[in-house]
């Protein structure tokens, strides 16, 4: 299955960015299933993103800017994963919508927001309550995006659901060790979890980019590195099923864990 990860430099403004979205589609490869875009696809001014900005640009699932998208996904005949800023009951929502052919599927709410490094992205977003998976061909499909992938538990439990991927859409700022703690962590939840990780990242310069692919075994199979690129990777199921018959934690993961005994006070 042909995936398209389209890191993208997003702008300030909603409407260049999807004129970006759009000239994607115009540029597809023959034989693509699935295009991901990054986290922050609406926008991002150069500020930083605000309360005022998100409720601004924000829309339904069922607004235009979706509905552009899903317009193109119809006409090319391929699934998308489209994160938004989503106008919800009482808050906006940080959304990777789900498109399938022209239809909206619906959409994953960003559960772990990112509140470290100084930053508070709950100030921002309402929290997500729920993981999705969503099947493609003969693949499933789970999605975290970006700073949730630091949550083990959330991608496990995608991947006990039957997600042979996990697609993450991000907007993975800059700072020491960031482009390593990207790539460690994208190959670990891949590697204990023996599934693909596709992480397509915001090309703005305040993040860092590396869209990439890993494959069950951990391994990196692609990697963009950094400024506006458009890649491509075929999946394969076979290389999750043999991944998971060589190294079968996923069973063994189903197996109740022990209870934590305490030794003492030590010292």
């Amino acid at each position: 299955m042909k995936v398209c990860l389209a890191q993208l430099a997003v702008t300030p403004s909603k409407k260049e960015n999807l004129s970006k979205i759009m000239s994607v589609f115009d540029g597809l490869e023959a034989g693509t299933k699935l295009v991901v875009f990054p986290e922050y696809s609406m926008g991002f001014p150069k500020e930083g993103l605000s309360r005022r900005y998100v409720e601004e640009n924000s829309e339904k699932l069922q607004g235009s800017f979706v509905g552009h998208v899903a317009s193109l996904s119809r006409e090319k005949g391929v699934a998308v994963l489209l994160p938004i800023f989503e106008e919800g009951p009482g808050r906006v929502y940080n959304t990777a919508v789900v498109i399938a052919r022209g239809k909206v599927l619906g959409g994953y709410r960003k559960m772990r927001l990112f509140d470290a490094f100084g930053y508070r992205e709950s100030n921002v977003f309402g929290t997500g309550s729920e993981l999705v998976l969503f099947r493609l061909g003969t693949m499933s499909f789970g999605t975290v995006i970006c700073y949730d992938i630091r949550f083990p538990e959330l991608v496990k439990k995608q991947a006990m659901a039957g997600a042979d991927v996990i697609l993450v859409p991000s907007a993975w700022y800059r700072g020491q060790m960031k482009e390593e703690q990207w790539q460690t962590l994208l190959m670990c939840r891949a590697h204990e979890d023996t599934s693909y990780v596709v992480g397509v990242g915001n090309a703005n310069e305040a993040f860092i980019g590396r869209s990439m692919v890993v494959s069950p075994s951990g391994v990196k199979a692609l990697d963009l590195g950094g400024g506006e690129s458009i890649g491509y990777y075929d999946l394969d199921p076979r290389v999750v099923s043999d991944a998971r018959r060589k190294l079968p934690v996923l069973k063994q993961s189903a197996e109740e864990a022990p209870a934590c005994r305490v030794l003492g006070r030590g010292l």
